[in-house]
């Protein structure tokens, strides 16, 4: 299987217009167990409510019985299972959850798929991709301000992107690359199922239904097609000075070197992005002077130089020890916000449990929180999440019981025996940002 998927992708390298014809037999019963064992076991269950664990106590008779389906065409693809999640601004983000099957064949699928597409998607690209993620993507925009004539920068926000993706366009770009019938059955059984919501069926006419297993795939393909070609091989050539793109998923940022440039290509992307369906954040999306010389005119004006915010992150201008122009960042505040109030809805609701319970999990949080937001430049902001960690501990301990009050002094004795982990800086420095 490892060398068939293989010669695929070298066969998408050699010829980029190649077309395939022929690549469902690669979705085989190993390909099924394989794609099984790699998903989230803990992961919520679908409108079926098979959890993995129920799954995994027959999974080679219900796999073996599932690719007889995919043969001989019998498999149907089951309504999606709709969920919220709250967000920063107080709405709430709707997640589609596919039975645990259809997450099966779509993982496997999706390994076809990524051996092909991943010939064609462009260095720009970092989201959802095999040994890349955000921190590649956050290290190459700072590399791009510090080495290159940055002084623009043009921050994109797309409103409901992966519910406004059009169906039919999607189908037409998947189709340059993949003309196998099966394969494109499969596809749009996906995107075309309906969700379950509150107990009715819902079903849409535009989107992927974000949450599933192949919606990031297909959402990077449509974004390659409309923004990342579309970007490099037709706007840059045109423009007076660099330019740069970095993407993940659906959030990007576009460098600029001219202010004349960067407002060009401002005014022509609401035009094509509504072309595709698509449509910016007005308020989101924005253009910024950032970059050393951005730096300097805003000292000249007696202003503080701008920010942009990507990936979590608030990026600031600022000097190295050497004196030198770089790019600091720091946790957002929102992002902030949102992580101690999950921490403090956590403590509220756990209180009652042993302190040893307790330390346990919150130094689990903690530590997810460290390895995401510890970059070099962030330090102050870590520090700042565990002080306000360590005060909502202590704050709802002393809520504990109408018993002895938890004093300063008696909680830094307990933080003795059960210390909170203290920030970590996971990502090192990026070579050449640093040498910058």
């Amino acid at each position: 299987m490892s060398t068939q998927i293989d010669r695929l992708s070298e066969l998408a390298r050699e010829d980029p217009k190649k077309q395939f014809f022929s690549i469902a037999h690669l979705i085989t019963s190993e390909a099924l167990y394989a794609a099984f064992r790699n998903l989230r076991k803990k992961a919520s269950a679908g409108v079926d409510g098979v959890t993995y664990q129920i799954y995994e106590k027959d999974a080679a008779r219900k796999i073996q019985q599932l690719h007889e389906r995919l043969k001989e065409g019998k498999y149907r693809a089951q309504p999606l299972r709709r969920i919220y999640i709250p967000k920063e601004n107080g709405k709430e983000r709707p997640i589609s959850i596919p039975s645990l099957e259809d997450k099966i064949v779509q993982k496997a699928t999706g390994e076809v798929l990524n051996a092909i597409y991943e010939q064609d998607f462009l260095e720009c690209s970092y989201g959802f991709r095999p040994g890349r993620g955000p921190h590649q993507a956050l290290d190459e925009v700072g590399r791009v301000i510090c080495t290159r004539p940055t002084s623009w920068i043009l921050e994109l926000d797309i409103t409901a992107y992966f519910d406004s993706i059009v169906r039919g366009q999607l189908m037409e770009m998947i189709e340059k690359r993949i003309r196998d019938g099966s394969v494109l059955q499969l596809i749009r059984k996906w995107i075309q199922i309906g969700v379950i919501d509150d107990g009715r069926l819902l079903v849409s006419e535009t989107g992927t239904g974000q949450g599933q297993t192949i919606s990031p795939l297909l959402a990077n393909i449509y974004l390659h097609y409309v923004l990342d070609e579309w970007f490099e091989h037709e706007v840059k050539p045109r423009l007076k000075g660099a330019a740069h793109e970095i993407r993940f998923a659906d959030d990007a940022v576009l460098c600029f070197q001219y202010r004349e440039d960067a407002e060009k290509v401002m005014e022509v992307l609401p035009k094509r992005f509504a072309k595709y369906g698509l449509a910016l954040h007005p308020e989101k999306t924005r253009l910024v002077g950032f970059g050393r010389y951005a730096e300097e005119q805003a000292k000249r004006q007696g202003k503080k130089p701008a920010t942009f915010d990507f990936l979590g992150f608030t990026h600031i201008c600022a000097r190295s020890r050497r004196g030198k122009f770089t790019v600091h960042v720091r946790t957002m505040k929102k992002r902030l916000r949102r992580g101690l109030m999950a921490i403090a809805k956590w403590c509220r609701a756990n209180r009652h449990q042993t302190v040893d319970e307790q330390q346990k999990t919150l130094n689990a949080k903690l530590r997810g929180h460290y390895q995401y937001y510890g970059r070099p430049t962030n330090y102050r902001c870590l520090m700042q999440f565990y002080w306000t960690v360590r005060r909502v501990w202590r704050k709802w301990l002393n809520r504990r019981t109408r018993g002895k009050r938890l004093t300063w002094e008696r909680y830094a004795a307990l933080l003795r025996r059960h210390p909170l982990l203290l920030p970590l800086i996971t990502h090192p420095w990026n070579r050449e940002e640093s040498r910058a």
